[in-house]
């Protein structure tokens, strides 16, 4: 189901599955960014029982460091009062520089949260699929949520 699409950003949540799938692409300025944080986040309120999340960043170009420690910390503090754990597939940009943010992102993640949010890194969407929902689902996800 398509929750918000913009320019930079798709949210998409699949609810029998658990899974949100957060979609940036292109190059966000730093109040985009951080609004789309927020609005990822929101996204998860909305919907508690979702506990399994894709972050696409493969078509995405820019982002710096400021808005990466910015969005670590907004994800720090929603799960200071959300229930559950969390499992993230982090598709990795193609983009060299936006690869290296990202890695840092979820080194990030990974430090400041422990186990209750891991985050992955892969290369492709079948990978990320594969580790977060059973092997059967990801083609049917990927024709589905990524067209």
């Amino acid at each position: 189901m398509l929750i918000s699409k913009s320019e930079n950003l798709i949210i998409q949540i699949v609810r029998s599955h658990k899974l949100a799938v957060f979609t940036w692409r292109g190059s966000t300025p730093s109040d985009v960014f951080r609004q789309g944080t927020i609005e990822s986040l929101e996204t998860l309120r909305a919907y508690p029982n979702l506990n399994r999340i894709v972050l696409n960043a493969s078509n995405y170009q820019e982002v710096i460091q400021d808005d990466i420690i910015a969005s670590v910390n907004s994800t720090v503090d929603y799960l200071g009062v959300a229930k559950g754990n969390y499992k993230m597939a982090v598709i990795l940009p193609r983009n060299i520089l936006a690869k290296h943010f990202i890695n840092q992102y979820v080194d990030m993640l990974n430090e400041a949260l422990k186990t209750r949010f891991v985050v992955r890194k892969f290369e492709t969407i079948r990978q990320s699929l594969s580790w977060l929902v059973m092997p059967t689902l990801t083609y049917f996800i990927s024709q589905r949520v990524w067209s």
